[in-house]
């Protein structure tokens, strides 16, 4: 068994060095990346991450970059203190940010974008060779990016997209993979210890059920998928929404019916009823996973649940930092940092 005494400890120190609230409103209200970079290099834990020199000309892309290997660094990390079926469980993580990468292929090659560069700024993709990055940048659509992911771990869950539909496929890749993601760590977690497993639970279980619902809501209301289609792309065996409440969800005919499904599960706060529900909804999400996830780890319990929820707080502080950068580059009043972050503040 890890020893969570020495994992706690660890967990606990690192959370301590996260941005407070006075660096969120310090950064949404600089001028540019160049000095968004600056700024977490010379005040935050990110110094030893950062890597800036006298140019300003450094890209919104290239300080992603430096933030994502904030998590590859983590992950590492935390590895060392796990062997055996532990190891191979906390790994999955990499598959995790191995699918983001894909993801953000899949939109450029959706909007026509440049694939040439890319290359450079994918972390994941490529760090344990499962992938070829100087393959894949090559694809000319999503169709011939999931062709390109034969061999993968990915393809069996993407090979039945390739039906020409571009508008469609995009959503289903997505979907596609990060049911896979849930599938594969699924059978993962069943090989540890009882507490453990439990400890994944509490936190994924919620995750799952709003991952979800925000999937049946999108694929009805913008992509008009079949029910028996949407149904297929839901993940069971996680949370609350069981197999039945699932279908029911994913077979309702309007799109009021299934918002008033909804309001029936723990998860009302996802439907506000307002012009920015749609908008705010994955926002809602984070922030709901979020804030457990900082209350998980000060409970303190000697168990996996205090480094799951460690990571994804990282995850989503780098998140915040890249949308803050976004903000600013488009000229967004820094009074309104607050519409656009996980954390409030």
């Amino acid at each position: 068994m890890p020893n969570y005494n020495v994992i706690n400890a660890k967990v606990h120190s690192i959370l301590g060095r996260r941005l407070l609230h006075e660096d969120y409103r310090n950064l949404s209200r600089l001028s540019g990346t160049y000095d968004i970079a600056g700024y977490l290099s010379k005040n935050t834990d990110y110094s030893k991450y950062i890597e800036i020199n006298n140019t300003p000309d450094i890209h919104r892309d290239d300080l992603e970059r430096m933030l994502k290997k904030v998590l590859v660094y983590y992950i590492d990390k935390f590895d060392n203190y796990f062997n055996g079926e532990y190891r191979d469980f906390f790994m999955t993580f990499y598959l995790k940010y191995e699918i983001y990468d894909l993801k953000k292929i899949a939109r450029l090659i959706h909007i026509d974008g440049e694939l040439s560069t890319l290359k450079n700024y994918l972390v994941f993709v490529d760090y344990y060779k499962n992938i070829h990055a100087d393959q894949i940048v090559k694809a000319k659509s999503i169709a011939e990016l999931i062709e390109l992911l034969n061999g993968s771990i990915y393809y069996p869950y993407l090979k039945n997209l390739v039906d020409g539909n571009k508008e469609e496929n995009l959503f289903r890749f997505e979907m596609a993979l990060d049911k896979a993601y849930f599938v594969i760590l699924l059978k993962k977690i069943k090989k540890l210890s009882k507490e453990d497993i439990k400890a994944f639970y509490n936190i994924f279980g919620p995750i799952v059920d709003m991952l979800n619902i925000q999937w049946i809501y999108r694929g009805k209301k913008f992509f008009k998928m079949y029910p028996d289609e949407l149904f297929n792309y839901t993940i069971e065996g996680y949370g609350k929404l069981n197999y039945k409440l699932l279908k029911d969800l994913c077979y309702t005919k309007t799109i009021e019916e299934l918002e008033e499904k909804i309001k029936r599960t723990e998860y009302s706060f996802l439907i506000k009823g307002d012009d920015m529900q749609d908008i705010y909804m994955e926002r809602r999400m984070n922030r709901y996973i979020y804030y457990k996830a900082i209350k998980t780890i000060r409970k303190n319990k000697k168990d996996i649940s205090s480094v799951l929820a460690l990571m994804q707080i990282i995850e989503f502080e780098i998140r915040d930092i890249i949308s803050i950068t976004e903000m600013v580059r488009y000229r967004i009043d820094s009074s309104q940092v607050g519409d656009f972050l996980i954390k409030a503040v």
